[in-house]
């Protein structure tokens, strides 16, 4: 059974999928989306519990700011959000320390004084260096192709601006700076500016969860970018993700965008070496002109690619396989809004053991619904996603793993076991049938280049008309990465004849 013909089919309506084939279907292109699940949203959504809103995926979002990625999108396609600034961005809770990244310098130091006032020198000298190479990059991106670069031609720029530098006449460093960067561990960095374990620990906890990588993988780089985003600003999405969610799919529909859910894609159609559209579970054939997916990378390399033969066999899209080797584990709970600290940020990472890096099992995350935000709770009542991230391994119990998640929130909500209204344990079953991901996972073993401190994998598959977004070109959690993609992608296919 066959359809009529699209320009573009996209596979995936996570955030990836929704932003492409919005600002395609604004374009004039006519756009079908599909998805496997019954609701859109992938990761980006939110769980309606009796009564309750919980958003269980990427929560933090940075690139609201004037020219920022989501500002942008948002612009384009005509959408208005009610959003509310969060400062701080997070806070990071030790046993002995409780810090805030504030976007205001003087809230900032004040912080870092009052905690760590032997090390505020260090820290000022490291703060420094990060600014210094987050504009330095600024100033780089000006004189190369968007990231991550396709084709030698264009990689081949971006290593010249790398090992010499920017040729901006405003460039005060000398050449190979943000070469040295990318080829030091941010642990290194750290150590050379004095931190101590406790100071350590803060960046670490900031880093594992946007990047759900440690100081001893990122680069002095990526951890610069990644945290002078988070300090340019983060905010609050009034109705959560869900609002976000809603706004793309109403405007993507308004639009004349096709809409199928509970559509399962067996693989992506091609015809000699060109793709020509997809095939559904139920035999379907959907015909296209660009496929878009936006999926998680084992079901891209392991199901909906086929095979290569002859000579396309040596241009592989990525060497693989793509293996799950961290899962997300989560519990949602609602507590009485008086139970909570006055202080508390929307975003908390609590890291147990200070002697130990901040990671997995030691790192713990709490997102906290904004106050007032309706719908998210009853009256006098505050929703709270608890969660880590932890190496893929079996035999994990749920009773133990809800005894360490309650354990973490206790220390900055004392008597939250006798006092919560609501919780459930969202086991990574729960979170792979809820965000459509096998096994709940948030990283793959195959990692990905480092262009300029931000890792991703070309949008080209190696096929024409073949384009990947999401994760597969920004792992992590930074949906703003997601968004910037997913314009990229969306303005090549509306430039092209």
């Amino acid at each position: 059974m066959s359809t009529q013909g699209y320009d573009v089919a996209v596979v995936g309506a996570g955030m990836g999928g929704l932003a492409t084939a919005c600002l395609l279907a604004k374009a004039g292109r006519s756009v079908i989306l599909v998805d496997r699940a019954p609701v859109a949203g992938g990761v980006c959504q939110s769980l309606a519990i009796d009564g309750l809103r919980f958003d269980i995926g990427a929560t933090l979002l940075p690139g609201f700011g004037p020219g920022g990625p989501l500002a942008t999108l948002c612009q384009r396609l005509g959408i208005s959000l009610s959003t509310k600034e969060c400062d701080p961005a997070f806070q990071v809770a030790l046993p002995q320390h409780r810090i805030s990244l504030w976007a205001t310098p003087a809230a900032w130091w004040r912080e870092i004084r009052r905690e760590f006032p032997d090390e505020e020198a260090g820290w000022r000298a490291l703060w420094s260096e990060l600014e210094d190479l987050a504009a330095e990059r600024e100033r780089a991106l000006r004189e190369v192709p968007p990231l991550p670069p396709e084709g030698w031609g264009n990689r081949l720029r971006v290593w010249r601006v790398v090992t010499m530098g920017p040729a901006s006449p405003a460039t005060t460093h000398p050449g190979g700076m943000l070469k040295r960067s990318m080829a030091t561990s941010f642990r290194v960095t750290m150590l050379r500016h004095g931190l101590g374990q406790a100071s350590q620990r803060v960046l670490e906890a900031g880093l594992g969860y946007l990047l759900l990588r440690d100081a001893d993988e990122c680069s002095t780089l990526e951890a610069a970018v990644a945290l002078q985003r988070v300090r340019q600003g983060v905010v609050a999405v009034a109705g959560g993700m869900a609002a976000v969610v809603e706004a793309l799919v109403g405007r993507f529909q308004q639009d004349g965008g096709q809409l199928r859910l509970e559509t399962p894609v067996a693989r992506i159609l091609v015809d000699g070496h060109r793709v020509a559209g997809v095939v559904t579970e139920g035999g379907e054939t959907i015909r296209a002109r660009w496929v878009v997916a936006n999926v998680p990378p084992d079901v891209l390399t392991g199901t909906l690619l086929p095979p290569r033969r002859g000579w396309f066999r040596r241009r592989r899209a990525v060497d693989g396989p793509w293996h799950p080797v961290q899962v997300a584990q989560a519990m949602l709970l609602a507590v009485p809004e008086a139970l909570l600290p006055s202080e508390l940020s929307g975003h908390c990472f609590v890291v147990g053991d200070p002697q130990r890096p901040a990671r997995e099992e030691n790192l713990v995350f709490i997102r906290t619904a904004p106050a007032g935000d309706e719908g998210q709770a009853p009256g006098g009542i505050r929703c709270l996603t608890v969660g880590r991230f932890v190496v893929r391994r079996a035999g994990c119990e749920d009773d133990a793993m809800a005894s360490d998640l309650l354990e973490a929130v206790d220390q900055i909500v004392p008597g939250v076991a006798s006092a919560m209204v609501f919780h459930r344990l969202l086991t990574p079953a729960a979170l792979a049938e809820a965000w459509g991901r096998p096994s709940a996972a948030v990283r793959y073993s195959v990692d990905t280049r480092d262009w300029l401190g931000e890792r991703g994998l070309p949008h080209r598959l190696g096929r024409p008309g073949l384009f990947a977004v999401g994760e597969w070109t920004y792992p992590g959690r930074l949906v703003c990465n997601v968004a910037e993609g997913a314009i990229r992608v969306a303005d090549q296919i509306s430039e092209s004849a």
